[in-house]
Parts: structure tokens; C-alpha cells; sequence
């Protein structure tokens, strides 16, 4: 916002007040030649000021006094320019002229869409900040705080009038009567009100009453209103502060002259008695906007004892004298900078770059100074940020995630990511690396400089930057979204409050837990897309049943991953609400209340719901059917809000017709369980990970979750398990992992901590697992041995791990391997970092 007001809202206000500085001394040259014509010509003058103090955009025309003296201008449109005797953005025009980099830095392989390997950015110079910048700053802090001081003031003494009025009596329609009051004004916008002085005499009264109903029956009510905001806005050019007076000046002779010119000019001489007995020395309200009233006395009887009726001709050259000036003035020269002609279609541009990477250019070059944080002798880092100029630059990668067509209507909307280094004026050795920071080889520095873009790019292959995000500090675009369309699809509906459904949603001001210590962070839920209608199921923990059979007949299903044997469907219905109602009701549900949108049925400890609710092409219904059981339902915490969690997935049902898509889902949430055996104890382990799909090709996504359910032989099994997220997952065939899994039993002397590797398969089939044979265990072996160990039997290279290749081949028989050699080699390198491949 601050950026917006310095360079470019202050440069559009300086051009409308050096362009209305000309108009005003061209007004005061003919208000000159016009002291002896009526002064409603001389008032009509001045509204060509307000407007060039208001509007920065004019019609053009080929007689203009701006052109005759030459101001520059600049065309907006076919019609209309702005004369801009400051340029737009003064401080960044000062910025060095952006080189478009080689194309060839951004070779595209087939299939992706990553531009990088790109060369160093560097200016011929290096790049000081603007020396403007400082300067134009102060002004405009200046002009803001000017502007706010003259508004304060006219809220202070408008209500300090107020006060003033206590105790007013109304005297017929809008015409109230005050004690203390020194001379009559007009006060309010939408229903002004005149006030009088109680102490007038009835003719005084008649003579200012007429005068002030000449003022509401012209507008300058409201006309004063504008006058006073544009005296704000400009408040620092002496010339909008004369205008205002003389303006002012000019409106009540005009008004003076009308009454005159009513009641006869025999009434002269009293009707200046009443403004001479309302002489206060001051104006009364000289600046509030919503009140004024009446000044300058002895300005005003000077005119009205010289003022004669005028003759027609006289009257009829001052009209054109006035019109003539206010269509020179308030016209503007044709300029230039755009053309006359609109170009052909193929050459025309709609969007403000021809490219993200041009953008982005633009952006490294702009960048001329960066904060660091400085290195102390004892190595700690300082307390306070430092600043140092920038000499170069360096694009790391420029990555485009994705687009999204048909949501706007003037493009395709895509996501990029970028990532640039610096080089700074300092000794490499004295920037404190914090925050994951870092500096190349070269000495560039990564300093807080990835960035997400959404564009839009137009047909002509032009782009316009909608936003441009720093995701330095853990910020995720992609979210829990499917897809990158659908996280694209999110921010534009969010960003334009568009009344479109989002993709996710955070539930978790929704849920009561029963310990508010375990509540997370958030609750995501994403929505899916049934047809006819949408509903929103968590992202984690709910799990979509296998009736691809049922689908074309209208039904989906959800279950509790937690084997809680809670349940959610979805069934389309061919029957009327009122039949569904009746079917209910045999089958033993209650409506909730009058509405009969929801039903419920308790018996057995099972808890089942049903939520109504009319299609949107008006043929038949939908049915939302929930269900939980008490001996389900525990108090553990991801359990206990499973009922919550199940109503509001009902309630968020929403039949529609249509839904604008954004692309089909690439991810799917899959389980795998695995029985762990100990002791002739069993337990099943349930994992719960996601799938996605990349250019074809399947691709493990995350590990979710895990959970532990007793089979026979233990105590109790503590439901909660944990994915040993920091072990190595080791792909055992095409589309198939191990998962180390920990997790908690009591086989009756207290819990004890037990770990297993459950099989995934990232298409659902598994592999038939068997035993090496001793060809292959010879083989295994002499592949093995001399990779880790030198001559001496010493391990060398602790990048190998032998045990993730036992983990990996499946062999259910493992007497055939040397499990002593393995195990000390298990040891020796669980001692150094593991490597994770969970996105």
C-alpha cells in the first residue's frame, strides 16, 4: 500500500495540481475582465478548477490551452489523456533499464516445464538506490499527514459548532432559529438545514433566508463539499488555497445579486443594514465541508451598492466569454505514447509482461539491496539486520507448476516458482548464515528469495502478475490440494470472492476436543465432486469404500480409517422427499425438528442419522447417511470427534447442477495392513499413505498414518502407531515400499514398544515374496561385500546400506543370509543421517 501511495497515487495528485495551477491563473486573468459582469459568471469559472483538482483524465481535443502550452500528456484511450508533468512511478523510472536475458539460459526438455541452469544477472553497474527515493518519501509522509491535519480540523470544529446549536428551534421545514450563532450558514449534505440567528428582524430574516435557499436550490452545498476535499488533497499549492477563498467569495455575491435582482434594487440598502449587523470579522465555519456560511461583508456590500441590472448583450458575452474558457480548460492535448491506430491483432499485447521470465528478470534486477544478518566474533549472529548493496544476481530455477483455463475470462491462469542467489558489497565471512540460508561456490547468498507466482497468461501469450509470494518461511502453496489446479483454482476464488466452492477447507474451529491440549493446528478437508452435488471428507483418516459398481447408480462411501466401524454414504434417489420421509419412518427414525431435514435412530448402542436433500434439477433427492457405534466411539483424541466430524461432512452436502472443475484429482489415499507376529501375539498394523501421479508415472506422495488393532494374544494394543518417518524407505519392486512402523502392546506386565515393516504397494498388488536361493545369496554377496568394505574387511562407503537391499528383495526365508555380518552392519550405518524420500 505504502509503495501504491509514493509511486503512484503522490505523482498522479502533483500532476492535477500543476495542471490546475494553469487553469487557475487563466480563471483569474478572466475573473479579472469579468469584475464588472455578474459574479455567477465568475462562480461558473471555477468549476473547471474542481474538476482538474479532482480528475486526473480528460477528453482530448485539438484546441486546449494545456496544448497550446505545451504540457506533456499521455493517451489513455482513444478519447482521453492525462497530463502528467511528473512521471508516473518517478523513483523506479530511475531504476536501471531491464536487458532481457539469452533465451537460451531456458532450454525446455520434453515433458517439463523447469527453466534453470540460467547465467548471473549483472548490471553494468552496480545498482544504488534511487537518490529520489528518500525524498519522495518524505513528501509524501508530508502530504499525508497535511492532508489529515486539515480533515481533523474540520471534525473538530464541526463538532464544536454542533454544540453551538444546541437549544435550536425549527421555524418551519429545514429553517431553524439558534441563540448562539453570529450570522446565518447552512449545514448537512443529503438534508441540509439553514440556521439563523434568533436576533434577526423579520425583513433581515426575509432578505437572508431567500439568500440561503438560493444556495440549496443551486447545490452549493454540495458543491462546497468538493471544493473543501480537493482544498485537502492539495493543500500544499498556495493557488488551490486562493481559489478556494475567491471561489467562495464569488458563490455569495452570486447569491447577493440573486436576491437584488428578486426583490428589486430598492431593497439594496437594507439588504446591506442585515449584512452589515452580521458582521463578524470571520467566517464562521471557514473549514468544514458539510457547513458554511457567510463572509467577506464589506467585500459583498461594496458589491451590491454598485451592482445594476445587466443588459442582454452583456449577459450573452459573458456566456461565451465562460464557455469558451471552461472548454479550453478543461480539454487535453491528443499526447502521446500510445497509438492513434489500434495495432494489428497479431502484434497487440493485453498482458503487462511478455513473459514470467521477463518478470522475473525484472524483479532480481530491482532488488538492489539486501538484509543480513552479520557474523560476531564469538559466532553468533547479530541482533539486528544489516543492509548491503547488490552487485549481481543469479536465477537458480523458474518452475511452472501448473495452469488452470476457463476460471478467469481473460486467460489461463498458471503457478510458478522461482528462485534467485545475490551477491552482496561485504566479506562473504562476515554474513551470519541463519534460517537455513546459504552462499554457492561463486559466493552468492540465498537470502529469503523463493517466490511463487500466479499469472495470467492472455491469448497473445502475454502475462499479468496476480500475485507474487515469499514462501521462505514454510509457506506451502500447494497445500493439501490434489492437484496444483486445484490449489490455482483456490487462490482465485479466494483472492476474487468468487461465491464458488473451495477445493479445502479448515474444520478446526468446527471441532470440540475432549482435551483442548491435543487439538492440531488445523483440520483439512477437501471437497469431492459427486454428480449432482459436492461434499467435503477429511484429508487423513477417512477412507473412500470400493463400489465403483454403485456409482452409476448413485452411491459413494466413506469409513473411518480407524476401524472404529463408523460410516458415511452418499445415495441418490429417484423417490420424492415426502416418500423418503415415510420409508424412514417405517424403518424407525425421528425427525430432528419441523424441517424433517435430518432423521435420527438410536437402538443397539448404533447411532444413524439421515440428512435430506432435494436434487438440483428438481428429479428426485439425495440421502446423506451417517453412522457410529458407542463401543466405536472412544476418548481417544483423533476417535472421540469422529460423530462431530461425521455430521459436519453431511451437512456440507451441496446439490448443484454443474461445478467449474480444476482438473482431474492426481492423488489417491490408500491403506496397507500388515499382521505382526510376537510370541504367537498378533496385531494388525494399517498404514495409510498417499499416491500421486506425475507425467504418467505413480509416485509414493507422503505416509500419513498409522494404526494397531489386537488380534488374539495381547492385553491391549495401543491404536495409535507411528511411521518411523526418519527411516529410508527402499522401493522393493516398481511400485512397492517397506514402511518401518513402531507401535505399543501390553502383553500383561505393562506397554511395551514393539517394531514391524508393513509392504505397500502404490497399485494396490503385491509381488509373491521368495526364498534366495544359494546361487543368489553367493551372488548377493560378492556384489555387496566389496561396495562397503576395503581388503581388510573395514567399511569404506557408508552411502550403502546392505540392509536396505535386504529389506528390499522380499525373502521370507532369512537363515539363507549371514544375519551376524548384517546386523553389525545395520549398526554401523543407522549411526549416520538417513536419507528421507517422503515428499
Amino acid at each position: 500500500m505504502g509503495e501504491f501511495v509514493m509511486h503512484r497515487l503522490f505523482p498522479i495528485v502533483c500532476n492535477m495540481s500543476l495542471t490546475a495551477s494553469v487553469v487557475i491563473l487563466a480563471v483569474l486573468a478572466v475573473r479579472r475582465l469579468l469584475r464588472r459582469a455578474p459574479k455567477v459568471f465568475s462562480y461558473a469559472l471555477w468549476a473547471v478548477v474542481l474538476f482538474r483538482l479532482l480528475c486526473p483524465v480528460s477528453v482530448t481535443s485539438a484546441v486546449s490551452l494545456l496544448g497550446a502550452l505545451g504540457a506533456p500528456a499521455q493517451e489513455r484511450s482513444a478519447v482521453t489523456s492525462v497530463v502528467e508533468y511528473v512521471p508516473a512511478d518517478i523513483v523506479r523510472n530511475m531504476a536501471p533499464t531491464v536487458t532481457p536475458l539469452p533465451q537460451e539460459p531456458f532450454p525446455a526438455e520434453p515433458g517439463k516445464n523447469i527453466v534453470s541452469t540460467a547465467p548471473s544477472v549483472t548490471q553494468p553497474a552496480a545498482a544504488p538506490a534511487s537518490p529520489l527515493s528518500d525524498p519522495v518519501a518524505v513528501l509524501t509522509l508530508t502530504w499525508l499527514t497535511g492532508m489529515a491535519l486539515l480533515l481533523l480540523y474540520s471534525v473538530i470544529s464541526l463538532l464544536r459548532l454542533r454544540r453551538r446549536l444546541v437549544g435550536a428551534v425549527r421555524l418551519e421545514d429545514n429553517i431553524y432559529l439558534a441563540d448562539y450563532i453570529p450570522s446565518p450558514f447552512v449545514m448537512g449534505l443529503f438534508r441540509p438545514k439553514i440556521y439563523l440567528p434568533s436576533t434577526l428582524t423579520e425583513t433581515e430574516r426575509g432578505y437572508i433566508l431567500r439568500h440561503e435557499q438560493y444556495h440549496l436550490r443551486r447545490r452549493d452545498h454540495v458543491v462546497k463539499l468538493l471544493s473543501f476535499l480537493a482544498l485537502c488533497v492539495h493543500w500544499f499549492n498556495p493557488l488551490v488555497w486562493a481559489a478556494f477563498i475567491l471561489a467562495g467569495k464569488d458563490m455569495e455575491m452570486s447569491c447577493d445579486e440573486a436576491v437584488v435582482r428578486e426583490l428589486g434594487e430598492d431593497i439594496r440598502a437594507d439588504y446591506s443594514a442585515s449584512l452589515l449587523s452580521l458582521a463578524t470579522g470571520r467566517r464562521i465555519v471557514a473549514g468544514m465541508p458539510l457547513a458554511f456560511g457567510e463572509g467577506d461583508t464589506g467585500g459583498r456590500i461594496r458589491n451590491l451598492l454598485n451592482w445594476k441590472r445587466p443588459q442582454p448583450w452583456i449577459i450573452a458575452v459573458c456566456a461565451v466569454v465562460c464557455v469558451g474558457l471552461i472548454a479550453l480548460c478543461a480539454a487535453n492535448p491528443k499526447g502521446s505514447g500510445t497509438p492513434t491506430e489500434d495495432p494489428p491483432a497479431s502484434q497487440a499485447e493485453t498482458g503487462q509482461w511478455p513473459s514470467v521470465e521477463a518478470y522475473v528478470q525484472q524483479v532480481m534486477l530491482s532488488q538492489t539491496e539486501a538484509r543480513y544478518y552479520a557474523e560476531n566474533a564469538d559466532g553468533t549472529a547479530s541482533g539486528q539486520p544489516h543492509t548491503a548493496a547488490v552487485t549481481d544476481r543469479k536465477l537458480e530455477y523458474l518452475t511452472k507448476g501448473g495452469e488452470l483455463a476457463g476460471l478467469d475470462p481473460d486467460g489461463v491462469l498458471e503457478e510458478w516458482e522461482y528462485f534467485y542467489l545475490v551477491k552482496l558489497d561485504v566479506d562473504t565471512a562476515s554474513v551470519a548464515l541463519v534460517g537455513g540460508q546459504y552462499y554457492d561456490d561463486e559466493e552468492y547468498f540465498s537470502l529469503d528469495d523463493r517466490h511463487v507466482i500466479v499469472a495470467l497468461r492472455h491469448d497473445d501469450g502475454s502475462y499479468d502478475i496476480l500475485c507474487d509470494d515469499s514462501i521462505n518461511d514454510g509457506g506451502d502453496f500447494f497445500g493439501y490440494h490434489n492437484t496444483m489446479e486445484e490449489a490455482i483454482y483456490d487462490w482465485y476464488v479466494t483472492d476474487r470472492k468468487l461465491d464458488l466452492p473451495l477445493y479445502v477447507e479448515d474444520w478446526i474451529d468446527q471441532i470440540n476436543y475432549n482435551n483442548p491440549n491435543d487439538k492440531p493446528g488445523n483440520y483439512p478437508v477437501h471437497r469431492y465432486d459427486v454428480d449432482g452435488g459436492y461434499l467435503y471428507i477429511p484429508t487423513s483418516a477417512w477412507i473412500m469404500a470400493d463400489v465403483t459398481a454403485h456409482r452409476s447408480h448413485g452411491h459413494w462411501e466413506w469409513y473411518s480409517g480407524y476401524d472404529t466401524g463408523s460410516i458415511l454414504t452418499v445415495d441418490r434417489f429417484t423417490q420424492t422427499l415426502e416418500d423418503e420421509y415415510i420409508t424412514s419412518r417405517k424403518q424407525g427414525f425421528e425427525p430432528l425438528d419441523d424441517t424433517k431435514q435430518i432423521w435420527k435412530r438410536r437402538q443397539g448402542g448404533i447411532n444413524e442419522r439421515y440428512y435430506f436433500y432435494p436434487t438440483a434439477d428438481g428429479n428426485g433427492c439425495w440421502r446423506v447417511w451417517t453412522l457410529w457405534t458407542d463401543l466405536g466411539i472412544s476418548n481417544y483424541v483423533h476417535i472421540f470427534i469422529e460423530p462431530q466430524v461425521m455430521y459436519l461432512m453431511a451437512e456440507s452436502f451441496t446439490p448443484t447442477e454443474s461445478l467449474p472443475a480444476a482438473g482431474a484429482s492426481t492423488r489417491t489415499t490408500m491403506t496397507s495392513t500388515y499382521r505382526a507376529e510376537v510370541d504367537g501375539r498378533a496385531a494388525d498394523l494399517t498404514v495409510s499413505y498417499t499416491v500421486e501421479q506425475r507425467n504418467g508415472e505413480l509416485q509414493l506422495c507422503s505416509l500419513d498414518s498409522a494404526r494397531a488393532r489386537n488380534v488374539h494374544g495381547w492385553e491391549q494394543v495401543h491404536l495409535a502407531a507411528t511411521v518411523e518417518q526418519h527411516q529410508s524407505l527402499f522401493g522393493s519392486g516398481l511400485y512397492q515400499y517397506l514402511v518401518p512402523v513402531s507401535y505399543e502392546a501390553d502383553r500383561g506386565s505393562g506397554w511395551e514398544t514393539f517394531q514391524a515393516v508393513v509392504e505397500i504397494s502404490l497399485t494396490g498388488q503385491y509381488s509373491p515374496r521368495r526364498t534366495l536361493t544359494q546361487e543368489e545369496l553367493a551372488a548377493y554377496n560378492a556384489v555387496m561385500d566389496p561396495a562397503v568394505r576395503d581388503e581388510s574387511g573395514d567399511i569404506v562407503d557408508l552411502n550403502i546400506q546392505p540392509f536396505s537391499y535386504f529389506f528390499s528383495s522380499y525373502y521370507e526365508n532369512v537363515r539363507n543370509l549371514n544375519f551376524e555380518e548384517l546386523s553389525v552392519i545395520s549398526r554401523t550405518a543407522a549411526r549416520r543421517p538417513r536419507r528421507n524420500l517422503r515428499r
